[in-house]
């Protein structure tokens, strides 16, 4: 126990080590509870340089990450991440004392349902409310060891939509969806950039679109005149470009992440959400046939193809808009056909050994 009350002493001494220092004193405190306090305040200090820095509950911490973060395409699923992390641990915990055990458990209940690569989103989002917290000089504890907590994720090449599937899957899609559908295919946007797309965000004369990617850099994105077309077909109703019909009439209300959600009136047009495609995209796919397919296995489908038509890794980067030609490099794999296709060449019969002339002595 680090902390004691020595004999002839009317107060409670610490003594532990940080770091490979010890660290040891009194505390000038009469009994436990206050020496335990003062305790944590002493390792704090120790941990931190000397620095005496405040606690912060993982409400605050998760405010303060938000602020970073919320201007970002990504934040609806960052949102949803926080929200469930709060849940877990609870809005009043001390960051500096949750540890890695508490975080084990909290993500091995996370498994439940979803892909490792999905919790170790979720883990890295904990990782950067940690490090933010830290950067405005709150006492975090000890760090955990994120890398630990990872978990192992099989890498497979990304999953490719076929001509046949395509052909099987979009008549079945509910017709007002169709359209944002084909745009992402055609694209290869993320989704949260075809949902964000906006009328100011057109030069529909120059055929550009200047929009806000993943991380936040705005870029300008050249469109076909297959997407010309679909945008034009789009009914300017909304500062969004891509809208639904509304099959019924609802009042306002306030989903469970907290958000407020307008009333919304059959037959009228509202901008498009990732909760009005999740059911119809599923039913589209299960009546098509089509499985183990993602919607955003659709931006995956576009790079191998422009890959696969081109062979120009830096055009496909460019189109898609990776940060690292390391992540375009994914969807240059080589399909079955390729393959196939090589082994029959390699099988093919090799051409006679040419004859070898013996000089007779």
């Amino acid at each position: 126990m680090s902390v004691y009350k020595p004999k002839n002493s009317p107060y409670f001494h610490f003594d532990f080590v940080v770091d490979g220092r010890r660290v040891h004193g009194s505390t000038g405190c009469k009994t436990k509870r206050e020496a335990v306090r003062h305790e944590d305040k002493e390792r704090a200090k120790a941990r931190n340089g000397g620095v005496d820095r405040p606690p912060i509950t993982l409400d605050d911490a998760c405010g303060i990450y938000q602020e970073r973060v919320e201007d970002k395409p990504s934040w609806p699923t960052t949102r949803y991440i926080i929200a469930a992390l709060i849940e877990g641990l609870g809005a009043g915990a001390i960051l500096s004392q949750i540890n890695q055990r508490e975080l084990l458990h909290y993500f091995s209940k996370r498994r439940n349902g979803r892909s490792n690569a999905s919790v170790n989103r979720e883990i890295e989002v904990c990782r950067a409310i940690w490090r933010w917290a830290a950067k405005a000089r709150y006492d975090v504890g000890e760090m955990p060891d994120w890398g630990a907590l990872m978990l192992r994720v099989v890498r497979t090449d990304p999953r490719e939509l076929s001509i046949a599937e395509e052909d099987a899957l979009f008549p079945e899609i509910r017709a007002d969806l169709v359209d944002f559908c084909s745009f992402a295919l055609k694209t290869g946007w993320r989704r949260s950039e075809v949902l964000g797309l906006r009328w100011s965000d057109l030069d529909m004369a120059r055929g550009i679109a200047t929009t806000k990617i993943k991380g936040g850099d705005i870029v300008k994105r050249p469109l076909t005149q297959e997407m010309v077309i679909i945008i034009a077909n789009q009914k300017r109703v909304t500062a969004f470009v891509f809208t639904y019909v509304a099959a019924r009439t609802k009042a306002a209300y306030v989903d469970k992440l907290g958000r407020k959600q307008p009333a919304r009136k059959k037959g009228e047009r509202y901008p498009m959400t990732d909760q009005v495609l999740r059911k119809p995209w599923a039913a589209a796919k299960k009546a098509a046939g089509v499985e183990n397919f993602r919607f955003h296995d659709l931006r995956h489908t576009r790079g191998t193809r422009i890959l696969r038509a081109t062979g120009n890794l830096a055009a496909a980067k460019e189109a898609l808009k990776h940060r690292s030609i390391k992540t375009t490099l994914r969807y240059a794999h080589a399909s079955d056909d390729d393959v196939r296709k090589a082994l029959e060449l390699s099988d093919a019969p090799m051409a006679a050994p040419r004859a070898v002339k013996t000089a007779i002595k």
